[in-house]
């Protein structure tokens, strides 16, 4: 059975009193279940401060702020809980009035009270100057005592005189006044219960009203047989004598029509509530103008409509129950426009595709120079696009997957930081120093099979960059060095080439020097010992010692007297003839000073300094392949050695020279020789390249190592964009969107490299479905090959499986939908879950009126419709105001019904009627005796 509410509103609506009468019982008043719902939340609170301070952490160890909290959280739940609770049980008692008060204000006493404890606890608290304690435990009692004072006092009071007393809701039994054994006729009231809902009737000495529906409590059916009653006595007759517009104010601050025929049957209705009076009247006006010639259209499938939006024309795709599925983007200033708006959507939509992007897309498009790639959101904004071009689709389809896939362990750099790259090179790696303004000012010369032996080369340059000397070596110079934790010299000339080398390592510095010094004042008076055969040399070592050592004519050493001395140079002599059988042509040599040698190994020929004692103190690091070249580079260093300059290299240098050109020149010298690094250019004077190498020295001290590998971000700090960049610092990409600051666009940089897997890589041929998520949640719009938007949808989506199915679905109708397209007004057929049903819907979709009912099959609601076109000219239109009885004709007979100054029906008769003379017999019966009849509920 329909349950009827009241429209405007009844005192028993809402959740709480649903909920009292589902689980309690039917409410007497609304105090039973304002009362019951104080108890239930009292009760909450009380149970919960309770739980708080048993389960809140305490005992020792626990910091005293902690105890003091879980306690004044316990109090602020527990003692309002007590309160509300106690004013509930006052609420559900028979109590008058004033003793309601005096329990409210009980309560407000006891709230007081509360509230001052949360102000004062613990500080102020029984130890606190000053202590509110005791005056704040006072006040709150005293709450409580009036409040439990009422409580416990009504009972005793009021005793078996309770059920004669006056409470809040009047004598709780009030029962008319009856005239027994008297002949005057009376009415009653009748409120009874049939299953699970509520109806009344009005009675005389038969049924003469009744309910028009029935409802779920008790006192929503005795409620509406108050409002009846007090219509009944005021309520006018209306006579409709012909078809007419009944226009009144709806329950919801609106206005509603219906259409009645003058036996009082429904033709029409407005089918939604207007705002406003002047809209309800301008909507029966069109149906008067407009409705007897309007066109009819059967909605059975989905269509296109073009209407009116904010005084422009659009259009959209609707189903068969105008349900909207797709809109205009824009709205246009004329309807032609509009169709030509619609004309392009419904060619492009049946080879749209989908486009669906998770996270990041990259789309393909060609221009005049070739083809491109521009990187979109989800939302398909712009985010970067390719700085070239691509000679085809395919090599930039394979060019965006290359990237993508790099991208994901790309480095980041930032623009304006000096920086050491390390990038690699074919399959090589190399490192370079790259200055605030992103250009090269350093590079290694070596390539290496790895990133991390280039990134160790970069960081040679970074540990002895600030201390190394700027020189020049014109010609020759001795350089003495640390290697191993060893030192050692070597004579070099401006190319860097080895003249000569230490053969031996020293402990200090000083040691390497002292060496240095001898070769410099003992190689020009050393002559060049030679033989044609091998010989045996006889040479006085430290402390006095004789040795002895046999060469052969190639100056290898090919037995010695090792660790053996002796006292005198004859016992050498004679342990050094015991050989002389395994070479008897050796000549016999003694070495009173130092002295060259020539010598060949493996690599070649070569020369070295021997001194008086035998010990090699210098040798050519360079081998020749003639002896000649050996003896030419002994020559040349015998004739300049005396003049040559040492330098001891404890950091490096910086070494700038000129080329043939006169073009100048720096590299980077490591301690133990090894040139680490070099200028990338030239410069035109020796100022300038040593001006270079003291500009560089703290970009190259202070700046980090970072690989780029083949590619890198850079984030440029201007406005905090980023670029992808390709080993040689060359943009590849530029990115479209700024940022707050360096962690906002670091951010999305990495969100970027976390998505690059998933990114999805497409183009837009001619137009596609573009799926994605926005604020409000997943919806799609219809894209050209520009990403101008086409059309949209009309209502966003939970998921993602909803959007793309919406997706299907407009694929599937939008092909075949028709065009509706009207001026001012038309009629519509639809079928819906009851029937065949009709509507009068005017230019913007929007309802004018509706059949007052449904049909069984389409020729019989075309009937309806047909019937209704007929009446709506002449019809009048009445405008109710207050509450009226009508009568009407129906199959069986007439009936009359009243009906409140809201359109609302509040009664109608029993019985049927032959005569309309006899329906109005039976209204005057409800008419005299309705107003003062009493009322009787049955359980």
């Amino acid at each position: 059975m329909a349950t009827e509410t009241n429209s405007r509103g009844t005192p028993y609506d809402g959740r709480l009193f649903e909920l009292y009468t589902k689980y309690v019982r039917e409410p007497e008043s609304k105090i039973d279940v304002y009362g019951y719902t104080l108890l239930v939340t009292g009760y909450l609170l009380a149970i919960g401060g309770m739980a708080v301070y048993l389960i809140g952490p305490s005992g020792t160890g626990v910091p005293n702020d902690t105890v003091y909290l879980v306690r004044k959280v316990a109090v602020l739940l527990a003692a309002p809980g007590l309160l509300l609770s106690l004013l509930g049980i006052v609420s559900l008692l028979p109590v008058t009035n004033r003793s309601l008060y005096a329990a409210v204000v009980g309560t407000l006493v006891g709230l007081g009270a509360v509230v001052a404890f949360g102000m004062h606890y613990p500080q102020n608290w029984h130890f606190g100057t000053p202590s509110y304690s005791e005056p704040i435990i006072a006040v709150y009692t005293a709450g409580v005592a009036i409040v439990a004072g009422v409580v416990i006092m009504v009972p005793v009071v009021t005793g078996e005189r309770s059920y004669f007393s006056e409470t809040t809701v009047g004598h709780e039994y009030d029962h008319p006044d009856i005239a027994l054994g008297k002949a005057d006729r009376g009415g009653l009231f009748a409120v009874f219960k049939r299953d699970t809902e509520w109806s009344w009737r009005f009675i005389d000495q038969n049924a003469v009203a009744g309910s028009t529906g029935s409802f779920l409590s008790r006192l929503e059916a005795e409620q509406r047989v108050d409002a009846v009653k007090e219509q009944v006595a005021d309520a006018g007759l209306l006579e409709i004598k012909h078809a007419a517009f009944r226009l009144y104010e709806s329950g919801d601050d609106g206005w509603q029509w219906h259409l009645l025929r003058d036996d009082g049957s429904a033709v029409a209705e407005g089918g939604r509530d207007f705002d406003s009076r002047d809209t309800a009247e301008s909507a029966i006006n069109a149906i008067k103008d407009h409705g007897p010639d309007a066109e009819v259209i059967v909605r059975e499938a989905a269509a296109f409509d073009v209407y009116r939006r904010d005084s422009e024309f659009a259009w959209r795709l609707v189903d068969d129950d105008r349900g909207p599925l797709a809109e205009a983007v824009e709205a246009h200033g004329d309807r032609s426009a509009a169709r030509t708006d619609l004309d392009a959507f419904r060619e492009r939509v049946g080879a749209a595709t989908e486009l669906l992007v998770d996270a990041y897309g990259v789309e393909l498009r060609s221009d005049d120079d070739g083809w491109r790639w521009f990187l979109r959101d989800d939302a398909h904004r712009r985010l970067a696009s390719s700085t070239g071009t691509y000679e085809s689709k395919g090599v930039a389809e394979s060019a965006v997957y290359d990237l993508l896939e790099r991208v994901e362990r790309a480095n980041t750099v930032v623009a304006g930081e000096p920086t050491y790259d390390v990038y690699r090179t074919g399959s090589d790696w190399a490192w370079r120093l790259v200055d605030d303004a992103g250009a090269p000012v350093a590079r290694g010369v070596e390539r290496v099979g790895d990133a991390e032996t280039a990134a160790a080369g970069a960081e040679e340059l970074q540990s002895h960059a600030e201390a190394a000397d700027v020189v020049e070596i014109e010609d020759l110079e001795f350089e003495t060095y640390r290697r191993g934790g060893a030192w050692h010299w070597r004579l070099v000339d401006a190319e860097r080439a080895v003249h000569a080398r230490s053969t031996d390592a020293y402990d200090s510095e000083e040691e390497a020097a002292a060496v240095v010094d001898r070769v410099r004042s003992e190689a020009p008076e050393a002559n060049l010992i030679e033989f044609d055969n091998a010989a045996f040399q006889v040479y006085e070592a430290e402390g006095g010692a004789w040795r002895w050592r046999l060469i052969d004519e190639d100056g290898t050493v090919l037995a010695d007297s090792g660790q053996g001395e002796y006292e005198s140079k004859d016992d050498a002599m004679s342990a050094m003839m015991t050989l002389q059988e395994n070479a008897p042509d050796a000549e016999h040599l003694e070495i009173e000073h130092a002295a060259f040698e020539l010598f060949q190994d493996d690599d070649g020929w070569g020369w070295r300094l021997v001194d008086d004692i035998g010990d090699t103190i210098a040798d050519s690091a360079t081998r020749y392949d003639e002896e000649e070249g050996a003896r030419g580079a002994m020559d040349s260093l015998v004739a300049s050695v005396s003049e040559v300059d040492e330098r001891r290299m404890r950091d490096g240098i910086f070494q700038v020279y000129a080329d043939g050109d006169d073009e100048w020149w720096w590299r980077f010298v490591h301690p133990d020789g090894r040139v680490v690094a070099e200028s990338p250019s030239a410069f035109g004077t020796r100022h300038q390249v040593e001006a270079a190498v003291e500009s560089l020295r703290g970009d190259a001290t202070d700046a980090s190592v970072a690989t780029l590998g083949e590619l890198a971000v850079r984030l440029h700090p201007d406005d905090w964009h980023w670029e992808l960049v390709d080993a040689d610092r060359e943009p590849v990409a530029t990115g479209r969107v700024s940022h707050d600051d360096r962690a906002a666009v670091e951010s999305a940089v990495s969100d970027l490299q976390a998505s690059a897997a998933e990114t999805t890589v497409y183009e837009i041929r001619d137009a596609a479905f573009d799926c994605y998520r926005s604020e409000d949640g997943w919806t799609w719009r219809l894209v050209d090959a520009d990403h101008e938007p086409l059309a949209r949808a009309s209502a966003t989506y939970d998921d993602r499986a909803a959007v793309q199915s919406a997706v299907e679905r407009v694929s599937a109708l939008a092909p075949d939908a028709d065009v509706v397209d009207y001026d001012d007004v038309a009629f519509e057929l639809r079928s819906e879950a009851d029937g065949w049903t009709w509507r009068l819907v005017d230019e913007d979709g929007r309802a004018l009126g509706a059949a007052a009912g449904y049909h069984d099959t389409r020729e019989d609601a075309e009937q309806d419709l047909e019937a209704a076109r007929e009446t709506f000219a002449d019809a009048s239109v009445l405008e109710i105001d207050s509450a009226a009885f009508e009568f009407h004709r129906t199959d069986e007979g007439w009936q009359w019904r009243l009906v409140d100054d809201h359109g609302e029906e509040l009664a109608r008769s029993i019985a049927t009627f032959e005569s309309r003379v006899e329906a109005q017999e039976d209204l005057s019966t409800v008419k005299s005796l309705g107003p003062d009849a009493w009322v009787s509920t049955a359980e």
